[in-house]
């Protein structure tokens, strides 16, 4: 029994098996979504030395970064859950925002669609979905970096091209700055690839509460037939 539930560990990880339906996976769809609510409040000064070659050589100045966990938190989400229940995350996390409670970063309700911040959480949707398919396939190194960069390229592109259409239409009047963007892309992709890392064992434990039910319970069903067959 306990190499069977072993092997369905296994293949479910290793080899791309698709999340599960149950109440457990329900369970981390609501976790996941909660944790993304208060990763959009949450701002973190990362502090860094960073490496410069001046008259005296090679120099290390101090940097730092506010650092909002909200695209990190995505990715990980894309990465526990896959493309069809991270969706749902972003879908909850949309109707909270619309109907609930002001969730999104600069406020909430119907009347955000008019805000150019209204396209990166579309782009939520499409980086999740990309990710969360990238990463089913095989979830090594070079997978995982391929999605951090599709995914938050995907989130920036969205929210760019949503301003520009706000913009042409008059709807919004203030523009992102274009100028900070590529330290802000650069700055989510390594970010992202962290939190997809570290999502690797966190899934594995809550795959305990995501594994199918209904189908162990058949395979040890079967398991027991077996035995008395023989």
């Amino acid at each position: 029994m306990n190499k069977r539930l072993v092997g369905e560990y296994r293949e479910f990880i290793f080899r791309g098996e698709k999340t599960p339906f149950s109440l457990g996976t329900l369970s981390v769809v609501v976790f996941c979504t909660v944790l993304l609510i208060v990763a959009t409040f949450t701002k973190l000064d990362v502090t860094y030395y960073w490496p410069t070659f001046g008259e005296d050589g090679l120099t290390f100045i101090l940097k730092k970064y506010p650092l909002v966990p909200q695209i990190p938190v995505i990715m990980a989400t894309a990465a526990i859950l896959g493309a069809r229940f991270g969706t749902l995350v972003m879908l909850l996390y949309l109707l909270t925002g619309f109907f609930l409670w002001p969730v999104f970063g600069f406020g909430g309700g119907i009347g955000y669609v008019k805000s150019y911040f209204f396209g990166y959480i579309l782009g939520f949707f499409a980086a999740n979905i990309f990710a969360g398919r990238i990463l089913s396939h095989k979830y090594n190194l070079m997978n995982m970096l391929y999605a951090s960069i599709i995914g938050v390229l995907s989130i920036h592109m969205c929210g760019i091209l949503y301003s520009l259409i706000l913009e042409l239409f008059k709807f919004s009047g203030v523009a992102p700055n274009f100028q900070t963007l590529i330290s802000h892309i650069v700055y989510d992709t390594v970010f992202s690839f962290i939190a997809i890392v570290l999502a690797k064992p966190v899934k594995y434990i809550l795959w305990i509460a995501m594994k199918n039910e209904p189908r162990r319970q058949k395979v040890l069903k079967n398991s027991n037939v077996n035995v008395q067959g023989n």
